[in-house]
């Protein structure tokens, strides 16, 4: 008799989870889309200058966006070679995304001489805005800007 009473209450609160873990996901959904927020399909670009960025400076925005279901890429445009550790900060920058939720696909990392990690060199504007403009066509990035979260 103690058995049956145990399994009836194991099966109560496994259906009580699952009950509540359903509800949950359906209130989210519902308020994201009442919020006006893009789900499914939405395509998201976070641009940093180097590696560690998107974990010191945006992760709690990359693990929202991500729970809200959109697909998010990352362009970063240096790798982070200023005290010749770039092969390492590289390795690091994708793994920190696979945490956030970023696939190792859309993530880019730029190594070019025209953007090094130094302090004391400006990058050029003109080519900052041409790369990033170039990657944001070719990606299909279709939310640009606060506006499209509806903020």
């Amino acid at each position: 008799m103690e058995v049956v009473g145990l399994l009836l209450c194991v099966a109560a609160a496994a259906l009580t989870w699952g009950f509540l873990w359903v509800w949950d996901s359906w209130e989210r959904m519902k308020s994201s889309e009442q919020a006006g927020l893009p789900g499914g399909g939405s395509r998201t670009l976070l641009v940093t200058a180097h590696p560690d960025d998107e974990a010191m400076f945006f992760a709690p925005t990359v693990l929202g966006l991500v729970r809200l279901r959109h697909q998010v890429s990352l362009l970063c445009f240096s790798a982070g070679n200023y005290y010749n550790q770039g092969e390492t900060r590289k390795k690091e920058l994708l793994q920190s995304c696979d945490v956030l939720g970023i696939p190792p696909s859309n993530v880019m990392i730029i190594d070019n001489r025209d953007f090094p990690d130094d302090p004391g060199v400006r990058w050029d504007t003109e080519r900052v805005a041409d790369v990033l403009l170039r990657h944001v066509e070719a990606s299909h990035i279709n939310l640009k800007d606060r506006a499209d979260l509806g903020l």
